[in-house]
């Protein structure tokens, strides 16, 4: 007869096994953690205690609202682990993030913190993630660490710009950064020769036409709502996967994307369905769509988004020749089933001959859902391997 195994000798059983690992597979698990819990581990035993000195991560946050010296006491922690971590093992990654409600009401240290960024910046690393209360001044050696294979900067700004030179960077994403310069964002761009995705969302720039380096490498690209920065679509053409806001009064001629596989468009508050259709004609291999629909209130009740559709149809002459021929995956999410959005899916489905899957996001308040899933469900498809989904 078998005996149970008591609960406690069962967890000190597997605290031994864990134990037993080698100290690279310890460290590689600990570096999923933020700094502060992986320092906890130091006192379950000796064989702990020096671990966390050698993991390749510093995951520091401050999402809390605390009182008293709250950056204070922050900033020493962020001093002190990067001093005690060791030197002898390589640190890859720094993240450094401060939540907006996160000490609100506090004067915040930039200069403390330009320091620790200067000071990580010394120890070579790969990737540095920045995410700052609100915006601030970041220093400018940021753009000239040539070991720099990712850069995330949120809520900071660029009002100094000297040398850039990012030879291995190849992820670059900037969200609600504040650009001083005139040509800052240019100048960031042909100092990343190797770039392969970038992020832009909530930039705020003084417009100003710049002329923008053609970035060959560039593979993914996602160009949010900015504020008086030009996108530089032109200089992104290369791209396969296009995530890209759609202002309604888009003006600019769009490039031709020769290489665009998968393209998701987001849209404030109503949609130009004319922009989205002369897109599309300029993205011959496109496979996958995704429409993101404006979250307007309401919005099944207001009579002008039907008028905005002024292309005929079902005229083969407007037909893109992705729709025709390429397009495999299209995604409508906050589907209201409002006219235009009908009209668009038909279209689509009508269309496409290589087309595999439509699939319908509906919007939580839809009305009268399942008349319209009905008359979608009717429609005939171009393609007979196409399935229809609701979601």
């Amino acid at each position: 007869m078998q005996m149970a195994v008591p609960q406690n000798n069962l967890e000190m059983q597997m605290e031994d096994r864990i134990s037993a690992l080698p100290d690279g597979i310890l460290c590689h698990i600990l570096s999923f953690i933020p700094t502060v819990d992986a320092i906890t581990t130091s006192s379950l035993s000796k064989r702990w205690r020096p671990l966390w000195r050698s993991i390749p991560v510093l995951d520091i946050q401050l999402d809390e609202i605390l009182g008293g010296c709250v950056y204070a006491s922050f900033f020493n922690f962020a001093f002190a682990t990067l001093l005690v971590h060791s030197a002898q093992h390589p640190l890859t990654l720094a993240r450094l993030r401060i939540t907006p409600r996160a000490a609100a009401h506090y004067i915040f240290p930039n200069a403390y913190f330009n320091v620790w960024v200067k000071a990580i910046l010394e120890r070579h690393i790969e990737q540095l993630h920045l995410e700052m209360p609100r915006v601030y001044p970041i220093y400018s050696g940021v753009f000239s660490c040539r070991t720099l294979v990712v850069l995330k900067l949120c809520r900071v700004s660029v009002d100094v710009l000297q040398s850039i030179d990012l030879p291995r960077l190849k992820t670059l994403h900037l969200d609600f950064v504040r650009i001083e310069g005139v040509e800052y964002v240019a100048r960031i761009l042909r100092g990343c020769p190797i770039l392969e995705e970038f992020e832009t969302n909530h930039v705020f720039f003084d417009y100003n036409v710049v002329e923008y380096q053609s970035m060959c490498k560039l593979v993914r690209a996602h160009i949010g709502k900015n504020f008086g920065f030009q996108v530089p679509l032109k200089a992104m053409s290369n791209v396969q996967s296009l995530r890209l806001f759609l202002e309604l009064n888009h003006q600019d001629d769009f490039p031709v994307f020769p290489n665009l596989i998968h393209m998701e468009l987001g849209f404030e508050r109503y949609v130009n369905w004319d922009v989205v259709l002369e897109l599309l004609e300029h993205c011959p291999k496109l496979q996958i769509l995704v429409l993101n629909m404006p979250l307007v209130p309401n919005k099944p009740l207001i009579p002008v988004l039907p008028e905005i559709w002024s292309c005929p149809q079902f005229d083969p002459k407007f037909v893109p020749e992705c729709i025709s021929s390429k397009l495999r995956k299209c995604t409508i999410l906050g589907y209201t089933g409002i006219k235009c959005e009908m009209q668009f899916a038909k279209y689509i489905m009508h269309f496409s001959g290589a087309l595999q899957t439509m699939t319908i996001h509906h919007c939580a308040d839809m009305q009268d859902k399942l008349q319209k899933q009905q008359e979608l469900a009717m429609f005939p498809k171009s393609s007979a391997t196409c399935k229809l989904l609701f979601e």
